[in-house]
């Protein structure tokens, strides 16, 4: 019988075979989207899950309350707050400190005359074995209890290794960090267990903190206040200690420790796996993002399934003889309607494997286009073929199930007969009631897809209140005064350089440092300040506008400050020019007592994500890690070129590196640029099964209809009244569907932007193209097959009666 069933469904399909290809493109365009949409998600939502105690680690983040009712989220936490918390919170297992993203140059260092072979700056963290015992990482050698035990060790990848010593073993060589500090290598890591974020080229030793940067390692381990972004500390929890009793405790100890000014840190713990998704601490992505991708998917796979009933229900007219003559001979309902979830299975079955072979075959293209690394891995995990096989069970029954009941419900002798309307006008209800979810669903992608990359160019080029164009930032290895002032002099001899500032960051950065300031004659401000830090071009060379006073000079006897219009306003000055020459005293700076000389404008020095923060501006030397050279912007690529020969001058020893800060500012917004792709492509997507989903079913209307077509040619009606009369049905369909989409895109598209503290405002515009879009997409669909049967010839569809 089942035999019998797939026999008669491939007769079928075959008869029908522009309906069937139809049905197998769009369903395999719909499932080919979703397996993309899936290995994106499943991509990112595998991030630090695959730790032994994943359920109970977690990382302290802070949110420092400011008094204007803004909230500072800062992704970093003090050293010395994991030895208290671990002593002192009985909840907590072990307590780990890893101090990331620092980039140090590393050279090569066999101990000969000319030791450095090569040096270019890499990804190093500083840590100790705590790290090793909460996060599982993959050994290829050496011992995670005792690899990092003591002072100058350090642990690298086999990537690192490869690079710097080829095939030679190796444990027990040396490298020279930072052009002082050599280490020993006592571990290699082979490459991970999963995907994680917390990845790094080299581990040092902590114990080699004091060693390789002295001027901040006692500062930093003692200090309640210094909170870096980098300073990242994991909890590992007892099993079945609640997070909010140790935030608790944690807050009874900052209290207890800094008194009243423990007020202004609200510690919280943050589950390990959730680190990768929460947008304030810099998560890679937004859960609230992967699930509309994953709706998105889902909505995708429910047009192309609204085409396959529309079209199933359509053809009920043309298939009710044959209904009729199964059931005369004996067939019953139930049969009936398994022929027709056989036909069903068939059709999603070769569509399944037409959608595996589109995914393949676009996934490579997908990734250059959005920067991915995404691979379809169909064998490589039970994931996706688990994926598959629902979704081919959910769209057989999806797309199978109520056309297999209207034409199993026919009644022998209406369907001898010919004589269905009853079930024709209900299936026609329910069409048209399809055909305008499934025009909803395209236009509210249509709305979402123009105002996400509105958005994004919003966010691209909204003037940040600094000048990001034709800045050069390079990584300074060497700080000594004779090598940067010589540098500064070579470069600036170069008619392309402009300005050349020395500097801890760029004007913006995900690198923050921050603290209180005492202001004039009182006391600790209750309320945190950004720190940028650069010598005296610092404002010229970022274009910053000074709007009351003078720019600083940089001077060892005494500190002098530029601060922005936000903290003039929270330090509770009339004016900028009230605040020139009053004592300010930076808590981030060392405690170090200076004069504001001067206002600058308001300038952005995060993502838009933020609000304006209050900023203050000064020197500090010892905290220089980057030249950032101003380039006049004929020429850049000469300019390029210019400084290179002035670096290699300088550095001989060491690897040109840079980056252009307004590439470093578009990365910001990756994500916003990758949701819109994405969007955009599953919108085309939609819109070409919506359009082939109207084209198949107005050419069925068309063949069911083509004797009145020919008798209103008889009667002289012309070519544009017989396509009006069969298009406006589904024009006004249309329009319902743009009047039921528009609220629904503006709602979701109004939460999202709310993610924003600076946006756009949604325009009516968008709407009204969405509309005559949508309008104009249906008519020329309609049309194609309308047209074709208008200028036919009525004798040839009249001959017959």
């Amino acid at each position: 019988m089942i035999k019998n069933y797939f026999k008669i469904a491939l007769r079928n399909l075959t008869r029908h075979k522009f309906y069937t290809g139809i049905n197998v493109f769009g369903l395999s365009l719909g499932i080919g989207c979703s397996i993309i949409l899936f290995q994106f998600i499943t991509y990112h939502i595998s991030f630090d899950t695959y730790h032994h105690d994943a359920k109970q680690l977690y990382r302290v983040v802070d949110e420092m309350h400011i008094p204007d009712g803004s909230i500072n989220y800062e992704k970093g936490a003090p050293m010395i707050l994991a030895n208290a918390v671990k002593a002192q919170v009985p909840q907590v297992k072990n307590a780990a400190i890893l101090m990331a993203d620092k980039s140090f140059t590393v050279a090569v260092n066999n101990n000969t005359a000319n030791p450095k072979l090569f040096s270019e700056h890499e990804n190093i963290a500083l840590t100790d074995k705590h790290l090793f015992e909460v996060l599982d990482y993959n050994w290829a050698q050496g011992n995670p209890a005792i690899a990092l035990a003591e002072p100058n060790t350090a642990v690298i990848t086999s990537v690192l290794a490869k690079k710097y010593f080829g095939d030679t073993d190796a444990m027990g060589k040396t490298l020279l960090v930072d052009n002082h500090l050599q280490v020993k290598i006592t571990g290699v890591l082979a490459p991970g267990k999963g995907n994680t974020d917390f990845k790094a080229d080299m581990f040092i030793s902590l114990a080699s903190f004091e060693q390789l940067n002295p001027d901040f390692a006692k500062q930093m381990r003692n200090d309640w206040y210094f909170i870096n972004s980098h300073t990242h500390i994991f909890l590992q929890l007892n099993d079945n200690a609640s997070p909010k009793t140790v935030e608790s405790a944690i807050t009874g100890i900052i209290k207890k420790t800094l008194g009243n000014d423990g007020s202004w840190f609200h510690y919280k713990l943050m589950p390990l796996n959730e680190w990768h998704f929460d947008g304030h601490y810099a998560g890679v992505i937004q859960k609230p993002l992967l699930l509309t991708l994953g709706l998105v998917g889902l909505l995708l796979i429910i047009i192309a399934c609204v085409n396959f009933i529309n079209m199933a229900t359509a053809q009920s007219t043309k298939r009710a003889k044959e209904i009729g003559t199964r059931k005369v001979l004996g067939s019953t309902p139930s049969a009936i309607f398994y022929q027709f979830i056989a036909e069903t299975g068939v059709i999603v079955c070769i569509a399944a494997l037409l959608s595996v072979a589109w995914a393949a075959l676009f996934m490579p293209v997908l990734n250059t286009w959005l920067g991915t690394s995404l691979t379809l891995g169909l064998f490589s995990g039970y994931q996706l073929p688990v994926f598959l096989f629902a979704v081919f069970l959910l769209v057989i029954l999806a797309a199978g199930f109520y056309p297999a009941i209207v034409l199993s419900r026919f009644k022998p002798i209406h369907a001898l007969k010919n004589q269905v309307n009853a079930n024709v006008k209900t299936s026609q209800f329910t069409r048209k009631g399809l055909i305008i979810v499934q025009n909803v669903i395209a236009q509210v992608l249509i709305i979402c897809t123009i105002l996400i990359t509105l958005q994004t160019k919003f966010l691209k080029n909204t003037d940040p209140g600094f000048d990001k164009n034709a800045i050069v930032m390079l990584p300074v290895p060497d700080k000594a005064k004779a090598k940067t002032d010589y540098l500064r002099n070579l470069m600036l001899s170069n008619p392309g350089v402009k300005s050349i500032s020395y500097c801890y960051d760029a004007a913006i950065s995900t690198s923050q440092k921050g603290g209180s300031v005492k202001y004039d004659t009182r006391d600790w401000e209750t309320f945190t300040v950004l720190s940028s830090i650069g010598d005296a071009n610092y404002a010229k060379t970022f274009g910053l506008k000074i709007i009351a006073g003078r720019d600083y000079a940089e001077s060892d006897s005494s500190k002098q400050y530029l601060i922005n219009e936000k903290l003039v306003k929270m330090l509770g000055a009339k004016s900028p020019a009230e605040v020139i020459g009053r004592k300010l005293t930076s808590g981030d700076l060392n405690n170090s007592d200076g004069t504001i000389v001067g206002v600058v404008k308001d300038f952005h020095s995060k993502s838009l994500y933020n609000a304006m923060t209050p900023q203050l501006i000064s020197t500090g030397r010892e905290y220089y890690r980057y030249a950032a050279v101003k380039l006049s912007g004929n020429n850049l690529a000469a300019g390029i070129d210019n400084i290179r020969k002035s670096w290699k001058t300088v550095y001989p020893d060491y690897a040109f590196e840079y980056h252009f800060l307004d590439e470093q500012v578009a990365q910001f917004y990756n994500k916003e640029e990758l949701l819109g792709k994405l969007i955009k492509a599953s919108t085309i997507v939609a819109i070409l099964i919506s359009c082939l989903g109207l084209l198949g079913l107005i050419s069925l209307i068309t063949t069911q209809r083509i004797k009145e077509i020919g008798i209103r040619k008889v009667l002289g009606a012309s070519v544009a009244d017989i396509t009006a009369l069969i298009s406006k049905d589904f024009l006004k369909l249309v329009l319902l569907a743009v009047v039921v989409a528009i609220p629904v895109a503006w709602l979701m598209m109004h939460q999202w932007l709310q993610n924003f503290a600076y946006h756009i405002d949604v325009p009516v515009w968008v709407f009204i193209v969405t509309a005559v879009l949508s309008v104009v997409v249906a008519l020329v669909t309609t049309s194609i097959q309308t047209i074709r049967s208008a200028i036919a010839n009525p004798v040839k569809s009249l001959r017959s009666e």
